[in-house]
This record gives structure tokens, C-alpha cells and sequence, in this order.
């Protein structure tokens, strides 16, 4: 049957259409509008541009320290897709990149659900519910992260570990890894599945060893010493070690202390904001959960509350395996409930979670700043920003830092004053941006020359 005469792939290609149209439109008016940043959309279009011009994985840090992006995250896919800035070279490539491959998502959300289930009514409601995910939606929405691709890769490494075809199984997985390196970790699972559950002995053996090395290779050993300190998210758990061996040690010592910490209100009401959006349905079939362990604890356990916002990218390679754990949830369901009960049970969560969670419009926490707030001479600012030449160092507030961060130092204030060739101010905030736009103002070193409303650029005098 071709595909246009499969109503329910049909249906499900106008579902990815339209996810793609709202999304893409969406991340592109965030990006027009000065709502994305310098440390996130920022930094990554900074990493994929040096590389495509033979500087290899290396941005500027705050303080415009030329870096290797190792020194942070071991996101190597960033390299991989660098060609593409042959094709576009603009932040927006990143953007689309990440929408597409999200929307793919669905797809593979589709074929998984059918292969277990063997039902295309509930394959194409669970591709649905994937798109209206407000988790999934989120992550994609706030600016570009390489470990927002790793969900749509590692759903390709299930589905192809399910069909036993293991060239792709593990290309995606490694795909996957390299999106994000405590990933390594959770597709090194992967390895004692093929052991104990396919029987593939050698193979399952050799994954899981090799990808657990790579994993500790990198939190141990490379990460720290490309920064020359331990992994940066260290910090975040101090209250259980000072090292990655000492939290390790730490949580395999003092169940109690975890449990304590798991337990605390916050990361209860998280975990129901994660199981939520498909009725709790994934707990009734938790094996597959196990891939989701490694960000969940590094979520949970984390001191930093922002790891726990749905408003971020934290979840991304955790939602997932929520909706594989539902799917086989929902095979042994099915044999004692009916069909249209479980569709509307899922259909009405789904629905429900995205009034409560998501970002759509109309939901209760809608986003839509990037309609509703626009910035004045909008066109005549970025115009300005892309016409400065990229020999040139700047200084900017962090709203503007992916605007400019195609050249090899970009500082974020208050950092590079006295160094930047360029300081640049967009919305002048009374408590931050003011003092330090007053010590420009009074810095011999540097002359205004350009003042547009709350736009204001200031350049070294040489």
C-alpha cells in the first residue's frame, strides 16, 4: 500500500507538518525577537561555525576564552552537522535542524508502538500524544541543544534494536551518544539487553563495555582535563561528593540519604509532571525505564532546581522511554480493557497535560512572548549585528549573543569591558544592565556610536 492511501500515515504526516509549521515558526520569531541567548543557541552556533571554518569544536566562553566546547559538554554531533552551514550559515540551521529531527520523532514513536501493539489506532494516537508532549515541546522550543536530537536518535536505536537490525541500532545509538556524553551511559543498557535478551552474547558484551568506558573516560578523565577542573555540573551535587567517584560512592552508601532527596516535594511533583501526560501509563510496564535512570538521577538528585523545569531541556532523552514504557503498557492492557477506553483514557491525559504544562497557545502557561513581545527596529538591529565584521571581539547582554556569536570571541557583560572591540546593550534593565552601561559611558576607551531607544553600541577607541 503506498503511503498516501494509509489514512492513518496520512494522518500522521499532517500531524508532522503542522508540528513542523508552528515550531519552525515559532523558534524562528524567538530568534528574530532577541529571545534566545548566548549561553545556549549562542554557543552552539558559535561551536558549528568555527568547525566549519577549521577551528574545531571551539567557541568563547563568557569571558570570550577561546575554548574547546570539550571544556563543557562532549556534544561532538555539533561537528557532524557543521557541513550544513555550507548549505545556510545562520543560527536558524540549527533551528530547523532541531525541528525536524524532533518532529521525526513521531515517526519512530508510530512504528514502535505498531510493532508491539500491532495496532494503528493506538500507533497513530501515540505519535500524536509524542508531538503534544509538553516536555517534548519545550525542549524544542527553548533555543538549540544537541541533547534535544538524542530523543528522536534514541527511539530510532529502540526501534532497530527491536527489528534486530543492529548496523542501524548502533549507528543511532552512537548517534545518540554523541549528543550529550552521560548519554553514553544510557545507551551502554542497551549492551546487557542484547546480552541477557537477544542472546546476542559478544555484541551485547562489547557495546555495553565500550560505552560505559566512553562514559567514564569522559565525566572522569577528558572533560576535566580539556577544563582543568572537574566536570562543571559537579558543583551541582556537592552535598553527595566533590568527584564523580565520591557522589558515586555516596549514592551506592547512603540509600538513605537518596531516598531523602528523592522524595522531597519538588522532585515528587517532577516525576508526575514527567508520567502525567500519559496517565501513568508507562508504570505498569517499567522495564525500559532503565534508560531513563542516568538523567533522571542526575535530575533528581541535582541541587539545581532548574534541571526539574519542563521549561528547559533537561527531560529531553527521559520522555523517550516514557512513551516506550507506555506502549508496552498499553499491549498487556489491551487484552482486558477495551480499545476506545484506553484511546480516550489517553487522549483526555494527553490533552490535559498540554492545557496544564505545555507552551501552546492556550494552555495555561502558554509561550508566546515571541508574538506578543516584539522589539522595536527589530529589522534594523539585526541588520546591524550581522554587518559587523567578524574580525571584531564583542561584548553584548546576553539577549543579543547569538546574534553575534558567528566570529572567535564574544564576551557577555559585564565581562569584556576594556577588551571588546564592540560593546553592545539591548533593553536596559535597571538592577544589571545600568551600572554597567554607566561604566561604559564613563570608560575613555570607548566612544557611543549608535543609540536607537535601547539599543546602544559603544566601540574601542584605538
Amino acid at each position: 500500500m503506498k503511503f498516501w492511501e494509509d489514512k492513518h500515515k496520512l494522518i500522521l504526516l499532517i500531524f508532522f507538518l503542522a508540528y513542523i509549521g508552528y515550531f519552525l515558526l515559532t523558534s524562528f520569531l524567538r530568534q528574530n525577537n532577541f529571545h534566545t541567548g548566548k549561553f545556549d543557541l549562542g554557543n552552539m552556533d558559535q561551536t558549528v561555525w568555527n568547525t566549519i571554518h577549521g577551528r574545531i569544536f571551539e567557541m568563547s566562553d563568557e569571558n570570550g576564552i577561546i575554548i574547546s566546547r570539550l571544556a563543557f559538554h562532549a556534544d561532538v554531533i555539533l561537528v557532524l552537522i557543521s557541513p550544513l552551514y555550507l548549505i545556510w550559515e545562520d543560527p536558524k540551521m540549527l533551528l530547523l535542524l532541531q525541528v525536524l529531527i524532533v518532529a521525526a520523532g513521531s515517526f519512530f514513536v508510530y512504528a514502535i508502538a505498531l510493532e508491539i501493539i500491532k495496532n494503528k489506532n493506538y500507533a497513530l494516537l501515540l505519535s500524536f500524544a509524542y508531538l503534544l508532549n509538553p516536555a517534548v515541546e519545550r525542549a524544542n522550543l527553548y533555543d538549540f541543544h544537541p541533547v534535544v536530537l538524542a530523543a528522536t536518535f534514541l527511539l530510532a536505536t529502540f526501534y532497530f534494536y527491536i527489528k534486530k537490525n543492529y548496523k542501524l541500532f548502533i549507528f543511532f545509538a552512537v548517534l545518540s551518544a554523541l549528543c550529550k556524553e552521560e548519554i553514553w551511559a544510557a545507551v551502554s543498557l542497551f549492551g546487557l539487553l542484547l546480552f541477557f535478551q537477544q542472546k546476542k552474547r559478544l555484541l551485547g558484551g562489547l557495546f555495553f563495555f565500550t560505552s560505559i568506558s566512553i562514559f567514564y573516560l569522559l565525566i572522569w578523565h577528558i572533560i576535566p582535563a580539556v577544563s582543568g577542573a572537574q566536570h562543571f555540573a559537579i558543583s551541582y551535587y556537592s552535598d553527595l561528593g566533590d568527584s564523580p567517584s565520591n557522589i558515586v560512592i555516596s549514592i551506592l552508601s547512603s540509600p538513605d540519604k537518596v531516598l531523602d532527596i528523592l522524595t522531597q516535594p519538588d522532585r515528587i511533583n517532577y516525576l508526575v509532571k514527567l508520567f502525567y501526560p500519559l496517565g501513568f501509563l508507562s508504570l505498569f510496564s517499567p522495564l525500559y525505564l532503565i534508560f531513563a535512570i542516568p538523567d533522571l538521577f542526575i535530575n533528581l538528585l541535582s541541587q539545581r532546581s532548574l534541571f526539574r523545569e519542563f521549561y528547559y531541556h533537561y527531560t529531553a532523552t527521559i520522555s523517550p522511554f516514557i512513551f516506550i514504557s507506555a506502549i508496552y503498557s498499553i499491549a498487556i492492557l489491551k487484552r482486558k480493557i477495551a480499545p476506545n477506553i484506553i484511546n480516550a483514557y489517553i487522549l483526555l491525559f494527553s490533552l490535559f497535560a498540554a492545557y496544564l504544562y505545555g507552551p501552546l497557545p492556550g494552555a495555561r502557561g502558554q509561550d508566546i512572548a515571541m508574538y506578543t513581545k516584539i522589539v522595536k527596529n527589530q529589522s534594523f538591529i539585526n541588520k546591524y549585528l550581522v554587518a559587523i565584521p567578524k574580525n571584531y571581539s564583542v561584548a553584548v547582554t546576553n539577549n543579543l549573543g547569538a546574534h553575534v556569536s558567528q566570529r572567535q570571541k564574544v564576551y557577555v557583560l559585564p565581562h569584556g569591558i576594556g577588551e571588546a572591540d564592540f560593546i553592545i546593550f539591548l533593553r536596559i534593565r535597571g538592577v544589571v544592565e545600568k551600572p554597567l552601561l554607566l561604566k561604559v559611558e564613563n570608560d575613555p576607551n570607548y566612544s557611543l556610536i549608535l543609540k536607537k531607544e535601547e539599543f546602544l553600541v559603544f566601540k574601542k577607541i584605538n
